[in-house]
């Protein structure tokens, strides 16, 4: 090993601080949990809103019941909620 190498290796164990380490972590993870419990009352919030503007049909009943035309339907509206809050939550 040359000494330019050990002189980086010493100067890298040096300047490792683990407790910033571990809040940057901690501060990943708890967005993270923010980020899934945001996207799940948003899709519960346009499911709701979804079924309400369509009054006549029961969806869930159809998508019960084996009706895969409904369930490509209730799939889009899924999906495209998703890429919305997708596209909103970029910084």
């Amino acid at each position: 090993m040359n000494t330019f190498t050990l002189a980086a290796a010493l100067m890298l164990r040096e300047s490792m601080d683990f407790g910033a380490l571990l809040k940057a972590y901690g501060q990943m993870i708890g967005w993270a949990i923010a980020a899934g419990v945001g996207m799940g009352l948003g899709l519960i919030i346009t499911l709701k809103i979804f079924t309400l503007l369509t009054r006549d049909v029961d969806e869930w009943a159809l998508v019960k019941s084996g009706n895969v035309p409904i369930g490509i339907i209730l799939g889009c509206v899924v999906l495209g909620t998703s890429i919305v809050i997708a596209v909103l939550a970029k910084p």
